[in-house]
């Protein structure tokens, strides 16, 4: 595959299809024992992990948030990150006035008595990546534990986050991956399929079957 700077590209494909072994492979989590991963033409066996991991954005489905204040959480491991980029990144996610009705706001410690809830951790996390704004980026949409609600929050804020970077996405219900550049479509560990989705359609081919199923069980 062939991804342009500032393509949407998504990844289907049935539950082991090795979708989240491909992202592993552009992290740099597993080195590849065959073939090519190039970034801007460079291999990515010549880059350190960390210069990797510097490229790339993440927002996963399993949130992770660390024991500190929600403004640790925000920055992670940024230096000198202004208070206006963390309120900015808030806003533009929707989270900005929930935090501020906290106690202690921005300074309010995240630990087991702070009670969030999945959808609020999730903006977080997507809050953290805008404050890192890196280049490449990689989303796992599934937003099965959150509310209908939460659920357009979350895909705008995450449609924002995308805006002017490369993005992976990695796509549970493919409704909302409709406007992608690019779809792979994975099956037993390869790329068997790839294109827009009406291009997808026409080929009456595996993705054309998957969409369909799960249409039919939408309806």
């Amino acid at each position: 595959m062939d991804i342009k700077s500032g393509q949407k590209v998504a990844i289907v494909g049935p539950t082991g299809a090795g979708k989240t072994t491909l992202v592993n492979l552009l992290m740099k989590f597993y080195d590849v024992s065959s073939g090519l991963i190039k970034i801007d033409g460079v291999p990515i066996q010549e880059l350190s992990r960390e210069k990797v991991h510097d490229l790339f954005c993440m927002v996963l489905q399993d949130t992770w948030l660390f024991e500190g204040t929600i403004r640790d959480n925000i920055v992670y491991n940024k230096k000198d990150v202004s208070e206006s980029v963390i309120v900015s990144a808030c806003k533009a996610v929707g989270i900005d006035h929930f935090i501020r009705t906290l106690p202690h706001g921005y300074d309010t410690v995240l630990d087991d008595s702070t009670n969030l809830s999945a959808g609020q951790k999730q903006l977080i996390t997507i809050a953290r990546a805008m404050v890192k704004n890196a280049p490449l980026l990689i989303l796992d949409e599934a937003t099965s534990s959150v509310d209908t609600r939460t659920e357009v929050l979350i895909q705008e804020a995450m449609d924002k986050l995308t805006v002017g970077k490369t993005s992976f996405v990695i796509a549970h219900r493919l409704s909302t991956i409709k406007n992608a550049d690019v779809i792979l479509v994975m099956k037993d560990g390869d790329i068997i399929e790839s294109g827009n989705h009406h291009e997808l359609l026409e080929a009456k081919g595996f993705y054309a079957e998957l969409y369909n199923s799960q249409f039919e069980k939408a309806g």
